[in-house]
């Protein structure tokens, strides 16, 4: 077995007739009497005449023509798949091609949604949910210590803002009259940013009481948790009205803006009044498309 294994390796050499005389006939001396050793000489013979029968791939002429030329003209050969114009290119050069072009497309993918987690619009929460359930609680808390409620407490996550920077911030129309009907004046705007969502929280003072009212845009859900509401018809809109302790919160939409107004309970003819106001005051910011 030592010996045919010594036999196995000289025997490419030996059908190529590359082998000295010695190893020759010891090797013819092995194969006439080794089966195993033979089978694998004739594989290896016609290996050797298959591959001697193969057609030899001359080069293009367009090759030998630029090489002639750039000989002539002192330059360098150019690469062959420069030179062999109209010839495609191989497999290894197409597939590096294809894969730097999906790195590229990967890496401006990954710059992008960078951009966007740092600038708020990171998809998957584009507009957000303002969830006002435990800011009513806050109000029936604050009321119950000050029963006249001279003004509305701040909400959580929103924070001091002045109007323009407010106003540069946001991306949905804003209503928000200086005076509102019952002598309720305009004191402090309360800017809400977190994730792609921008609220607003506009806070009004009058002699005997206070109100407010949040703005977000249309898309954005505006939710008081598990506070029961009903439909009514205020000031020619369709509000939601839900009771909490102490307060009162009317939900409804003007265009592509949101609001909430949150107020003691009172009259309907005032919130009737308030809400009319909002509406002519929308009127009045968004001109007549038909002029």
């Amino acid at each position: 077995m030592k010996f045919c294994f010594q036999i196995s390796r000289r025997l490419a050499a030996y059908c190529e007739g590359e082998a000295s005389p010695d190893d020759s006939a010891r090797i013819k001396a092995h194969l006439n009497g080794c089966a195993r050793c033979r089978e694998r000489c004739m594989q290896i013979h016609q290996r050797i005449d298959l591959m001697r029968q193969l057609p030899l791939l001359d080069p293009a002429d367009q090759l030998w023509t630029a090489i002639a030329r750039d000989a002539s003209a002192g330059k360098r050969p150019e690469p062959i798949g420069e030179a062999l114009s109209g010839r495609p290119w191989g497999f290894s050069q197409r597939l590096l091609q294809r894969l730097a072009t999906i790195a590229a497309a990967l890496f401006v993918m990954g710059a992008a949604l960078l951009l966007a987690y740092r600038s708020g619009l990171a998809p998957g929460d584009p507009t957000g949910e303002l969830n006002l359930a435990g800011y009513l609680d806050l109000v029936g808390a604050v009321a119950a210590a000050e029963p006249a409620l001279r003004e509305f407490p701040v909400a959580p996550g929103f924070a001091e803002a002045s109007w323009p920077e407010a106003g540069a911030t946001i991306g949905f129309p804003v209503i928000a009259p200086e005076i509102l009907p019952g002598g309720y004046k305009l004191t402090a705007v309360r800017l809400y940013s977190f994730g792609g969502l921008r609220a607003l929280q506009f806070k009004y003072r009058g002699e005997q009481s206070a109100l407010c009212v949040f703005q977000l845009p249309s898309g954005s859900k505006l939710s008081i948790g598990e506070e029961p509401s009903e439909q009514c018809l205020i000031g020619g809109v369709y509000c939601r009205r839900a009771s909490s302790q102490n307060c009162m919160a009317y939900r409804f939409a003007l265009g592509e803006t949101q609001f909430a107004l949150v107020m003691r309970q009172t009259d309907p003819g005032v919130v009737d009044a308030l809400i009319q106001a909002f509406i002519a005051k929308a009127r009045v910011s968004q001109p007549d498309p038909h002029r």
